[in-house]
């Protein structure tokens, strides 16, 4: 479908009967076979850096691998946590874990997803090439979207949000190629799209379906035309509201939301204290200051400023100016609109805006229109725009190898401990150095995914996922405390006894402090850079969580 709708294509329903004679030549409006091809191996290029290091470089990734291997193990007679949690189908996480649930047993959990995430990583710029298809651009343009695929809901690891965007930039490119052809089977399409929608990712239901109500309003021939296109897409309003409703009173629903209005400061602590041990002379990642860093998922720099405003202004320069149909132009009001105004959480989800980052190119591009004829230029812009792009891919693999590198003491960890156990993540040192995201925070879940344990704290106790905690199984290890606050470990508060294994990540050693207190014999297995690796051995009374 990516590769078919960047063709040239003179029937095209969003560039009705005038696409070629408005514009000058076919080539630079939808562009030669050539531009195909090239965006579909810059694509297939930018999934290098997901696949040169063992671990991707994403925080949220492991507890997501961890939801996966426990959908597998509550179906095991010998997985011994099986009363602690029960599934919950009736959640807006669906696409991107059955995907690698359906890929883990020929792959493994891991490899599995990394070809999601992969899919993920070309899917941007090839589904953005057949949205700005559909408008008259040409489908190379579309490259300028891959450094965003690296950007901040990445480096979060954000899995169902990421696997998600390609579908919800699809489901709007066809609901501009249908408009000029709307008919019963194109509504009955919308209709069960849009809950398809809701199933892979709320909020890429919620940002494409404004989209695509807007774009239907504006381009309508009459407010009766508007009411028969646009009623399809409520079908997943009563969906949406039940499930609210069915999780409005768990846990992480009920957390308060934050609104963080300010454009030029942030005021999140975990990027305000990242800023000044970097010595920031101030914080950055604002709602505007931090569009940059948000974008590629690189830190603060006037250099990387300049990258950031070149991706944006390379059109530009290539003669592209923004379309005369307002229509067009809806998506990107609606992006820069969430990016200014949209809260930072939402029903329970942290970091909402800043996720949409990525979505700022891929609708610039569909609010320009191409130029009147070929321009000198041409040519040498496009080929900035693609050594930009490769630089950047480059720098995205350079920094993965790094990352790597900081994963060696963990490896060799999960090489000691035997599966089917319980374990407690101490994260003190988050950050590895060269992402903007503390991709250590969870990191100890890979162990839950790839040996048939449980790791603490879990995702599990979110209302949105597959798998969840039975009530009063919760552990007192929870998440948004816990993890970012390991120092309040103390044993007997936190049920030390039922934990086989503590893998810890400190820069200093901190075994007196975490274990004076055990009523058990913890013995250290393993110091490895900055990777600790304790065990408790069974000469512990009153055991609890069903360990050996």
């Amino acid at each position: 479908m990516f590769l078919g709708g960047i063709l040239p294509d003179n029937d095209a329903p969003g560039l009705g009967m005038q696409s070629v004679a408005n514009h000058g030549t076919a080539k630079i409006l939808i562009g030669s076979p050539a531009s195909k091809w090239l965006l579909l191996a810059t694509s297939l290029l930018a999934v290098i850096p997901v696949w040169v290091t063992h671990y991707p470089p994403m925080s949220d990734l492991p507890q997501h691998a961890a939801q996966i291997a426990l959908l597998k193990n509550l179906n095991d007679p010998q997985f011994q946590f099986t009363n602690m949690f029960h599934l919950n189908w009736f959640t807006p996480y669906l696409l991107g874990y059955l995907l690698i649930y359906v890929l883990a047993p020929l792959f493994g959990i891991l490899a599995a997803c990394k070809i999601s995430v992969s899919l993920f990583v070309a899917g941007l710029p090839l589904s953005t090439g057949y949205l700005i298809s559909s408008v008259g651009i040409d489908a190379f343009w579309a490259i300028l979207c891959v450094p965003g695929a690296y950007g901040f809901a990445y480096q979060w690891g954000f899995l169902n949000f990421l696997i998600a965007a390609p579908v919800g930039i699809c489901f709007l490119a066809f609901v501009i190629r249908r408009q000029e052809s709307f008919s019963r089977g194109t509504a009955a399409f919308l209709g069960v799209s849009a809950l398809i929608l809701f199933f892979c990712h709320a909020l890429i239901c919620a940002f494409f379906g404004i989209c695509a109500v807007l774009y239907i309003a504006a381009t309508s021939k009459s407010f009766r035309v508007a009411t028969c296109r646009l009623l399809p897409l409520t079908s997943v309003i009563p969906v949406a509201f039940l499930w609210i409703h069915r999780t409005s009173e768990s846990p992480g629903a009920k957390r308060p939301g934050r609104g963080d209005l300010n454009w030029l400061i942030t005021t999140d602590p975990y990027y305000r204290s990242l800023c000044y041990s970097l010595h920031f002379r101030y914080a950055f990642w604002g709602r505007m200051t931090g569009f940059p860093p948000n974008l590629l998922g690189l830190f603060p720099s006037w250099s990387h400023l300049l990258i950031a405003a070149a991706l944006i202004m390379l059109p530009f320069c290539a003669g592209f100016r923004f379309s005369k149909r307002f229509a067009y132009r809806l998506p990107l009001l609606v992006c820069v609109s969430v990016l200014l105004w949209c809260p930072l959480t939402v029903f329970g989800t942290d970091f909402v805006y800043q996720r949409f980052s990525m979505f700022a190119i891929p609708m610039l591009l569909l609010a320009l229109e191409p130029p009147a004829g070929l321009m000198n230029q041409a040519f040498l812009i496009k080929s900035v725009a693609f050594l930009v792009v490769v630089s950047l891919v480059t720098a995205a693999g350079v920094r993965a190898k790094a990352f790597d590198r900081e994963t060696n003491g963990f490896k060799h960890a999960v090489a000691l401990m035997e599966p089917g156990q319980r374990a407690l993540s101490l994260a003190f040192d988050h950050d590895d150095g060269v992402s903007t995201a503390p991709t250590f925070l969870h990191f100890a879940s890979w162990y839950a995914a790839e040996k048939r344990g449980v790791v603490d704290p879990s995702v599990a106790m979110m209302h949105p996922e597959l798998v969840v905690y039975r009530t009063g199984a919760t552990p007192k290890a929870v998440l948004w405390d816990f993890e970012w606050d390991p120092e309040e470990f103390e044993w007997n508060a936190y049920s030390g006894n039922q934990y086989r294994y503590f893998v810890v990540r400190s820069q200093e050693d901190r075994t007196d402090s975490l274990f004076s207190g055990a009523s058990c014999v913890v013995l250290p297995r393993l110091h490895e850079d900055e990777w600790w690796l304790y065990e408790r051995t069974n000469n512990c009374p009153n055991r609890a969580g069903g360990h050996p």
